[in-house]
């Protein structure tokens, strides 16, 4: 288990420091290599695992992350649809309050008014970011019912409360280097052979999908068990 003193949280954040190094120092390297001689020489196996960190780096980790900014293509909902989705979710909803500060990075309740949850409500069941005279009725209806539920009127205004809109905020990532996923390919692997060795059975998807998973999971190869999910495997 990981610790909790203040000298394991040091430890800890050097070595997130030092892994996130990797990536910037691969590519300068590799970069110089390429362009002038170097005085020194280093191992050769060092040496090709900072190209490939490099290559990751440009060629998937980028690529994949600007992938992951651009616009969804939300599908379309009539109004019927999206009152009925509505209802769905309101009917399920034991504690509104707690409901909304949730979904607004629990911001204090004062900050979430009336147009923070247009703002929410917008998203969620207009698929939209952008305000848009066309459904103010709509929104207006979904407000009432949300003020019935919580048993007070939402205060007029915006506050400084930011809700979660999932396919309309900036995608964080982090770069995670071939080292990582080394590790991880690791405890995943030996995880596997672990509970195999007590009679589980490794459900797979389909093998064509074998690459599409990183880092792949070898155990994919022998099993003959067949998950009913195409994505999921278990």
């Amino acid at each position: 288990m990981i610790g909790i003193s203040a000298w394991d949280y040091v430890f800890i954040r050097t070595c997130i420091f030092l892994l996130h190094l990797i990536a910037p120092l691969s590519v300068i390297y590799s970069l110089v290599r390429c362009l002038i001689h170097l005085p020194f020489h280093i191992p050769h196996v060092l040496e090709a695992w900072l190209a490939l960190e490099a290559v990751f780096y440009l060629v998937v980790y980028l690529p994949r992350k600007n992938y992951l900014q651009t616009v969804v293509t939300h599908p379309t909902a009539g109004r019927d649809d999206r009152r009925r989705l509505f209802w769905r979710c309101h009917s399920n909803i034991p504690d509104p309050d707690r409901y909304l500060t949730r979904w607004f990075r629990d911001a204090p309740v004062a900050e979430i008014k009336r147009e923070n949850v247009k703002d929410f409500f917008r998203w969620a069941f207009l698929n939209s970011g952008e305000p848009d005279p066309a459904y103010d009725e709509e929104l207006e209806e979904y407000i009432g019912e949300m003020e019935k539920l919580l048993g007070r009127k939402l205060e007029p205004g915006r506050g400084d409360a930011q809700c979660l809109r999932l396919t309309l905020d900036k995608v964080e990532m982090l770069h995670r280097s071939l080292i990582w996923y080394l590790c991880v390919f690791v405890v995943d692997t030996l995880a596997s052979i672990y509970l195999r060795y007590y009679s589980f059975d490794f459900h797979r998807t389909s093998l064509f999908q074998f690459l599409a998973v990183f880092p792949t999971r070898l155990l994919t190869l022998f099993t003959t068990c067949r998950s009913p999910a195409k994505t999921l495997t278990y």
